[in-house]
């Protein structure tokens, strides 16, 4: 109680200082201000208002800093309070946190308690607090600018194509006015002291464990099934990665980029389609590969710590390849002939395959001596011969 009222005497007195500082400010600018527009009327060359703009404009400037100073300590005597009377309700109603725990595949780490705990809780599905506070407000004006033009491409694009609205509409000005007002709304809204308390703080663990983790050369990754974070050792990824390569034959490294080359041989067929009136329009847009976008498909691997010895999984990334849009646009035509055709003997997911025993067992397939096999795939990898998938394509359709 002692501990908690001199936390208290402590914010008031915080308060204060605040007011006093606040009063301060408007008795100077006050006295200040009459003693310019009196020198003024004596030295018509001096013009007052353009000083005393200038003048606010610091003292403003100077003013909140040392507000942003006081509420940042307050809200550091806020946290104390809160944990004190968490520790407290916890100590009464014997309330336990559970979450999973990291996996650490590493003789040694130097993260601390606090690091792996905060790993632990947060995971790689976490949601952190607003970040706003971390950047300077040119640099989040220029995020508005940039959230309000994508999302204005992709409504304009739609009222175009599906309800023939002129782009020069009243309705789409005034949307793009909204749009702009709300989302500068969310994202150069003031923050409480506490939230940015909580964010700057997470921010320097998170960069201490960075930090920590490239000097070991240790590797924070997800992990394939349980979704939890894993942190091994580089130099057995390394090893894990090039036996996969030696062993599979499925991928070589490449001497040069070929990124630039694939892309102009994409424009080029894409255009040539396009003269020669085989696609329309709208089609050679959604296939059309951006230049500042464009990245060449790369190799990457998460670790499976369900499995003995940690194996891992390759993983291709290509969501970026100049190709991706034609592979998206096929994939949308094609999907519904596939699942219309396939839907019998393909199963989705969990829930579905608990549908298909129920089913399998009411036609009366399921008798005691049935078998229900699984299989297990290792060292895959997700490279088909092109010539034979697209004459495998040809027979389907």
């Amino acid at each position: 109680r002692l501990k908690r009222r001199k936390l208290n005497d402590q914010l008031k007195n915080y308060e204060l200082k605040l007011q006093h500082y606040e009063d301060l400010y408007q008795t100077e600018i006050n006295i200040f201000e009459s003693k310019l527009i009196q020198t003024s009327l004596n030295h018509q060359h001096i013009q007052a208002d353009i000083f005393m703009t200038l003048l606010k404009c610091y003292l403003s400037h100077y003013t909140n800093r040392l507000i942003r100073q006081i509420r940042y300590k307050e809200a550091c005597v806020h946290v104390k309070l809160l944990r004190q009377h968490r520790r407290h309700f916890l100590s009464k109603q014997q309330i336990v946190d559970v979450y999973p725990q990291i996996i650490v595949d590493v003789p040694k780490i130097s993260l601390n308690r606090i690091q792996l705990d905060y790993l632990s809780k947060s995971g790689p599905n976490y949601i952190r607090s607003n970040q706003s506070s971390l950047h300077s407000n040119k640099h989040q004006e220029k995020h508005v600018q940039q959230e309000h033009k994508s999302i204005m491409n992709v409504i304009t694009r739609y009222l175009i194509r599906e309800h023939h609205i002129p782009l020069t509409a009243t309705i789409i000005r005034e949307f793009s006015q909204h749009l702009e007002a709300s989302l500068h709304q969310q994202y150069m809204i003031p923050l409480s002291y506490l939230n940015i308390y909580r964010t700057r703080k997470e921010f320097k663990l998170m960069k201490s464990i960075q930090h920590r983790l490239q000097k070991e050369k240790y590797i924070l990754r997800e992990t394939d099934k349980s979704g939890i974070f894993h942190i091994g050792n580089s130099a057995d990824y390394e090893k894990k990665t090039e036996a996969y390569r030696q062993k599979t034959g499925a991928y070589i490294e490449l001497d040069s980029n070929p990124l630039w080359s694939v892309f102009d041989k994409v424009i080029l067929l894409l255009n040539d389609l396009r003269s020669k009136k085989y696609i329309l329009s709208w089609q050679l847009g959604k296939m059309m590969p951006k230049r500042e976008t464009a990245q060449l498909a790369y190799l990457c691997f998460i670790p499976k710590p369900h499995k003995a010895g940690t194996p891992l999984r390759p993983i291709v990334s290509s969501m970026n390849m100049p190709t991706t849009g034609i592979s998206k646009f096929l994939d949308k035509i094609i999907r519904s002939i596939f699942d219309k055709h396939a839907r019998s003997t393909t199963i989705i997911d969990g829930v579905d395959l608990i549908h298909r025993l129920e089913a399998y067992t009411t036609n009366g397939y399921l008798k005691p001596k049935t078998y229900l096999c699984t299989f297990d795939i290792t060292d895959l990898y997700t490279m088909l011969p092109q010539e034979e998938s697209l004459d495998i394509l040809i027979e389907f359709l």
